[in-house]
């Protein structure tokens, strides 16, 4: 008995289209979940939370002629900077405090910036024990949400550092907060210089900011900048670790 060979599965030309047709199907499709990715990827990356330092300044608490800066009676050396380049106006980012021998802060003082002044509000309020007196500067920092979608849960710490010392907090966030996109939050604090201490040349500051992005992921982001106190200038500084 003679045998026939079995027609090929793939000799009929209506199968061979219909797999062409699939393979082309899943390419299609694979290039379109592959686009599709690449666009979420890209839309997530511009439009994503994203809260930067937009601004960090201190905070000016008096402005004086230069005439009026030579003749004051300050009884020490006053840190006084330039108000810009056209002007002939100075400030003064910092105001006198007293402190106890305790270290806190004596309360009840108006703002001065001369060591007359302070002995006169001591006087006022009858203070009678010992007081070292400093300088303290109030930095506002600004941050701006930079995306398009909602920063949540931001909670904010800066560190400050002297140069030759160590760490140390100088804000913490009591609480988190939500930043919609394009919206922005100021922290500010006070730190003191002994008023016989003379200010040095740089002061670093390092950030973190800490959220849940659109996906509720959490995000950390590090941010340095330092104050350098000849000219006043503010500046992003290398990512300081510990």
């Amino acid at each position: 008995m003679k045998m026939q060979d079995s027609p090929s599965f793939l000799s009929d030309p209506k199968v061979v289209i219909s797999i062409l047709a699939l393979i082309i199907s899943l390419v299609s499709l694979g290039w379109t979940l592959c686009n599709q990715y690449e666009q979420n990827r890209r839309w997530e990356k511009i439009n994503n939370a994203n809260p930067e330092l937009k601004e960090v300044r201190l905070i000016n608490w008096k402005e004086i002629t230069a005439t009026e800066a030579s003749t004051v009676p300050w009884g020490y050396k006053p840190d006084i900077y330039g108000k810009g380049e056209a002007s002939d106006n100075y400030v003064l980012p910092y105001r006198l405090i007293a402190n106890d021998s305790s270290g806190n802060k004596i309360e009840g003082l108006n703002t001065v910036f001369t060591l007359g002044e302070v002995e006169k509000e001591l006087h006022r309020i009858q203070y009678k024990g010992d007081v070292t007196v400093s300088k303290y500067f109030r930095p506002n920092f600004i941050f701006e949400n930079m995306g398009k979608t909602e920063a949540k849960e931001l909670s904010i710490i800066i560190d400050a550092k002297l140069p030759d010392t160590d760490w140390r907090n100088a804000f913490t966030s009591s609480a988190s907060s939500n930043l919609a996109g394009g919206q922005s939050t100021t922290v500010y604090f006070d730190f003191g210089l002994p008023i016989n201490l003379e200010v040095p040349p740089q002061i670093s500051f390092r950030i973190l900011l800490k959220f849940k992005d659109v996906n509720n992921n959490t995000v950390e982001k590090n941010i340095s900048v330092k104050w350098t106190t000849k000219d006043n200038f503010w500046s992003y500084d290398e990512v300081q670790k510990e």
